[in-house]
């Protein structure tokens, strides 16, 4: 048993020798700073697979795992390690044969005044005892590598064959979890890295980031738009032209059938396009039209924007969100977003919302299983990761065939008519005041002066969803604890009415149904830790840069959490 152990250990110490070589070679090729202009894209695709190797060494090189590995005696799998670690070496070495084909044999390269010995020192690799594994013909590879852009290409792709290769020895929860904060990492503000970022996605075939990268130069490209036509115009000014037509669309070009509906009574309408394509229209009020009626082009620009970007393919990112063909903006109150009807969805069927489910239990069946109610946070818990800012509802449809079976597996969120870009100083229009509304947001977002909107808000409200979904119950019934099912509807104005009578009791309830790491998930929201999270004082280098923080901590605290829940 002991030279089992033994000879554990002396694998695992062998593939973290390798992977902190792969590591040095991937910062060599980062510092070069004559890599060439052209090459941009690649730089990032270097960046995003250093970084999945990082990530990729935390989950699994971690000192928990290295006692698990005593325990198991897993040999096979870190030999398998090892060899993968070995691969990507080699791809970083395999040009010796290239180079004396091209004829040129050239030195260390340097990184501004870096010198040879201080260049193998900054890859933690001392030049007094030679390694193993050397690196003067590492440093001949970024030389030539450097003059050939296919060479430099055929290197990422192969690196990141062997990023996927480890990926794969991993459980899904932890690819997913990994891939979450890859996104994150390389979210950013500034259009012409977005751009890189989307180019060198396309070529490693991350198609999660390409998507990303493109709602997000959306949105940038938008607020730059936004910015250029906030100009308050005068009462006597004609209306402004749209700046793109293509998503805007007008009342005569959809068939309500006989139930032309009346905008301001915020209903969901159910039509059909022009070319026979059912989709429903979500119409929406703002409280105060002030800013709409000062800044009309930004207003209309606005619009268009969160229209693109819902029109764009998000589905590599999970979200729960249906496909925008367009808007139809009847004032500067009322606003409607045409959106297409799920695939398998009967044309005419209206669908139903959590709200009318939870408050319509009747029997025992009416609550869905376990297994249901865990997928159906996981998505919602996914969702509002990826979109933050936004305000929401859920639709349900019938499963496809089920004479009217709720499918609770594919939940949608409407209701994106006050979302806004995520920039300092930005007007936050606010949805009109509801008692049945007000109770799903955050206590300082819900009075007339209420404050600007913070990231920390959506947060809070996912929270008192996911309370729902797990008593399966709408919020605003909590009576006595010994009841079934409480039908006594308490004072719901209260700010602090979660507070108050949700946190001291039904909470508590959550870990018997629903187990201990959810109930904490949505403790964790609720508490208004995460206003904390968002307020603290520490200097970020970039609004960029506190968002990232921030989305680390959600996704720790309530994302990663509710993905391991199951039945």
């Amino acid at each position: 048993m002991a030279d089992g152990v033994s000879l554990g250990l002396g694998v695992v110490s062998a593939v973290i020798q390798t992977y902190s070589a792969v590591t040095s070679a991937y910062d060599v090729y980062l510092s070069v700073k004559e890599f060439p202009s052209t090459y941009r894209e690649l730089r990032t695709a270097f960046m995003v697979e250093r970084y999945r190797l990082e990530q990729w060494g935390e989950q699994m090189l971690s000192d928990v795992q290295q006692q698990r590995i005593e325990r198991e005696h897993n040999v096979a799998l870190w030999k398998l390690f090892q060899a993968v670690f070995d691969a990507m070496w080699n791809a970083f070495q395999e040009s010796n044969k290239t180079l004396e084909d091209y004829g040129n044999i050239i030195g260390v390269p340097r990184s501004g005044d870096m010198s040879d010995v201080e260049l193998l020192e900054s890859m933690q690799i001392s030049t007094k005892q030679p390694p193993k594994r050397s690196v003067i013909g590492l440093a001949r590879t970024i030389k030539f590598v450097l003059r050939d852009k296919r060479k430099m290409e055929q290197l990422v792709k192969e690196l990141c064959y062997w990023n996927d290769s480890l990926d794969k020895m991993i459980d899904r929860l932890a690819q997913e979890s990994m891939r979450r904060r890859l996104r994150v990492r390389f979210s950013t503000g500034n259009i012409d890295q977005l751009q890189q970022l989307q180019a060198a996605a396309c070529i490693l075939q991350h198609r999660d980031l390409a998507e990303m990268a493109s709602a997000r130069t959306v949105i940038e490209q938008g607020q730059n738009s936004e910015k250029s036509t906030r100009t308050p115009n005068t009462p006597t000014e004609p209306p402004i032209p749209s700046t793109d037509e293509r998503f805007r669309l007008e009342m005569n070009q959809l068939d309500f059938g006989q139930n032309l509906p009346f905008m301001t009574d915020q209903t969901r309408a159910s039509a059909t396009t022009s070319s026979g394509e059912s989709i429903i229209v979500d119409w929406r009020l703002s409280r105060d039209d002030l800013w709409r009626k000062q800044n009309p082009k930004a207003f209309r620009q606005r619009t268009e924007n969160l229209t693109k970007v819902l029109n764009s393919d998000l589905k590599a990112l999970n979200v729960a969100v249906l496909h925008c063909i367009g808007y139809l903006d009847q004032s500067s109150t009322v606003t409607g977003y045409a959106f297409k009807i799920p695939p398998g969805a009967p044309a005419g069927q209206k669908p139903v919302t959590l709200h009318q489910l939870l408050t319509n239990v009747t029997k025992p069946s009416d609550v869905p299983d376990l297994g249901d109610r865990f997928e159906l946070a996981k998505t919602l818990t996914t969702t509002v990761f990826e979109i933050l800012n936004i305000g929401w509802n859920i639709l349900f449809w019938p499963k496809p065939g089920a004479k009217g079976e709720i499918d609770f597996t594919k939940p949608y969120l409407v209701g994106f008519d006050i979302s806004r870009p995520f920039h300092p100083g930005e007007m936050s229009e606010k949805p009109l005041s509801d008692p049945n509304d007000d109770i799903y947001r955050h206590p300082n977002y819900r009075a007339q002066n209420s404050h600007s909107f913070l990231p920390s808000f959506d947060v809070y409200s996912l929270g008192i969803l996911l309370f729902e979904i797990g008593q399966w119950r709408n919020v605003g019934y909590q009576g006595q604890r010994r009841s079934s099912r409480p039908n006594l509807e308490t004072h719901t104005s209260d700010p602090k009415f979660i507070e108050k009578v949700v946190m001291n009791g039904p909470v508590a309830d959550l870990k018997r149904h629903m187990g201990a790491k959810y109930r904490d998930a949505v403790m964790a929201c609720l508490s208004q830790d995460f206003d904390a999270i968002w307020a603290q004082e520490r200097v970020f280098e970039s609004p960029e840069a506190r968002l990232q923080c921030f989305q680390a901590e959600v996704q720790s605290r309530v994302v990663d959490a509710i993905a391991v829940c199951s039945a």
